[in-house]
């Protein structure tokens, strides 16, 4: 008996110890495989979810120290949010804009939850408002509202979390995607210019990327996008403007406070914007509604500084003085609490 117990022990022993060296294996391949990514300038990345949406979207509700983005990719990209978090300690910086979906969905929910009275942030352009794009941000409060938990939401935020602090997490480095991408190019893969942080903001690092071709990409796209989708005559579109007041009547009656910024856009994109949508007749008629807080970028100085490589966004070198100098504007005009 004494001798089929001692064997067991040592079969024992050696599986805890095969196990042992499996571990060692894995965390140091894990290692270098970091260090590798990191010197071929990969950043750890996130990939966003509706769970992980709802779980910052909860965050809002009876807190009016909430300081709420809501806006697309502009929004996203052009505001630093650490630094805003450093800024303003008191409050809670939380960015809820969806890249490639304009706000109306948001802000309307915003407007029905009675437990919303903070600070709303809306990044916003005279296309926003057609009613062709109302519905694009329903999916993430339809989420929230109906299908969305505090577990979910938890295990979202965790796992996030977990993504941000590794390279090799990153959701565009799957082992289908390196094979793909090296059986087409015959190398690994170069270093992405955007980066999904964990606050829901977008890095973009432009000196990764041939910004010229990104440019055209952009400025193409744009053109297509208002000649397939032409704007509505503004005496029409004014009727959008007015349901959006109401949205806005709704969050500050209960004590919240919106202000409506229309965000730089430049060279060949800001001149379709200005084709389409001129200021004089769309966004002009916004700013002339006494009780909304606009702000243009044009308005705004020192914004001239600014450019940007895909002609939409900013690169993530200027995010910060961008940041500084909009809320610089914005508390000079007494639009913040």
């Amino acid at each position: 008996m004494p001798l089929s117990i001692s064997s067991s022990n040592k079969d024992q022993k050696k599986w805890l110890m095969t196990w042992f060296l499996v571990l060692i294996i894995c965390a140091t391949s894990l290692f270098a495989y970091e260090l590798f990514l990191n010197k071929k300038g990969f950043v750890a990345s996130i990939e966003s979810n509706n769970d992980l949406w709802s779980w910052y979207r909860a965050k809002v509700d009876n807190n009016p120290n909430s300081l709420v983005f809501v806006g697309a990719s502009r929004s996203q990209l052009d505001i630093n949010i650490p630094y805003l978090k450093q800024r303003f300690k008191h409050h809670d910086v939380i960015q809820l804009s969806v890249n490639g979906h304009y706000p109306m969905a948001t802000i309307k929910a915003l407007a029905d939850d009675v437990d919303f009275n903070g600070t709303l942030i809306v990044s916003l352009n005279a296309q926003a408002l057609e009613p062709f794009y109302f519905d694009m941000q329903s999916p993430q409060n339809d989420y929230f509202e109906h299908k969305s938990s505090i577990y979910k939401s938890f295990d979202a935020y965790i796992t996030a979390y977990i993504k941000s602090q590794f390279r090799f997490f990153h959701p565009l480095l799957g082992l289908k995607q390196i094979v793909e991408f090296y059986d087409k190019n015959t190398s690994f893969q170069s270093a992405f210019y955007t980066t999904a942080n964990l606050d829901q903001s977008v890095s973009a690092n432009y000196a990764l990327t041939n910004t010229e071709n990104l440019y055209n990409h952009f400025v193409n796209e744009k053109e297509k996008n208002y000649q397939e989708k032409p704007p509505t005559k503004p005496d029409q579109w004014m009727n959008n403007v007015d349901l959006l007041s109401q949205y806005i009547k709704a969050i500050e009656s209960r004590g919240g406070n919106v202000v409506l910024i229309r965000f730089p856009t430049f060279k060949g994109h800001w001149e379709l914007d200005e084709k389409y949508y001129p200021r004089s007749q769309y966004w002009n008629k916004i700013s002339e509604q006494q009780d909304l807080k606009t702000l243009h970028f044009n308005d705004i100085k020192g914004m001239d500084q600014f450019e940007s490589p895909d002609s939409s966004h900013l690169d993530q070198k200027d995010s910060e003085k961008f940041t500084q100098i909009l809320f610089d504007e914005l508390m000079n005009r007494q639009y913040l609490k």
